[in-house]
Formats: structure tokens, C-alpha cells, sequence
């Protein structure tokens, strides 16, 4: 009693991140979040610590929702979950995804 249930998880929210580094491993993937200020959040795919990819930021939009921006200032999502900020960012910058093709029309 009292302790979480087994396999209990929760969603981690875009305004949970904090100026320490946020650590996510997805699909075999490491991610990094970090609070620049109260409104801004960069995300980065550092699985190759030789090569980190910074994926973009998630820039607060309302009190719960955040707008997910590539590199290149691109808008991609409204969320307030880190995860599909995460997933979306990693899309855009996948080679041969079709946001990523969208991106270099951009």
C-alpha cells in the first residue's frame, strides 16, 4: 500500500521540464528536454553523444499547451505532452519522412 502500482507510468508535460535536463528514452532513442526560461523548452536526439541533433523547442502557447517548433522555426504541433513533441521533432528530421521532405521546401 501506498507505493505506485507495478508498470504505473505517467504522461511527462511540456511545463514539468525544468532547467535540469529532462532524459526520455523512446524506441531505442535518447532525448533530451530542456527549460530555457518558463516558455521555452529545447528538445534534442542525443543517442549519438559524438553527433547530438537538436530536433527544436516547444514554445508555451496557453497555460497547458505548447506549440512544437523544427529547427528552422517550422510549426509542427500543439501539445502539452513532451512525447509527441518528441515524436513530431524526430519525424521532421528523419530522412525520407514526409515531413521532413515538407521541411526542405521550407
Amino acid at each position: 500500500m501506498g507505493s505506485a502500482p507495478e508498470g504505473d507510468s505517467r504522461v511527462l508535460a511540456l511545463r514539468d521540464v525544468t532547467t535540469r535536463t529532462t532524459f526520455v528514452k523512446c524506441m531505442g532513442r535518447m532525448y533530451t528536454a530542456t527549460a530555457l526560461d518558463d516558455s521555452e523548452v529545447a528538445l534534442a536526439d542525443v543517442t549519438d553523444v559524438t553527433r547530438p541533433l537538436a530536433l527544436g523547442t516547444a514554445r508555451r502557447a496557453a497555460e497547458d499547451l505548447w506549440e512544437v517548433r523544427s529547427p528552422r522555426g517550422r510549426a509542427l504541433l500543439r501539445t502539452g505532452d513532451l512525447l509527441p513533441a518528441l515524436a513530431v521533432l524526430r519525424e521532421a528530421t528523419w530522412p525520407g519522412s514526409a515531413l521532413a521532405g515538407a521541411r526542405q521546401r521550407f
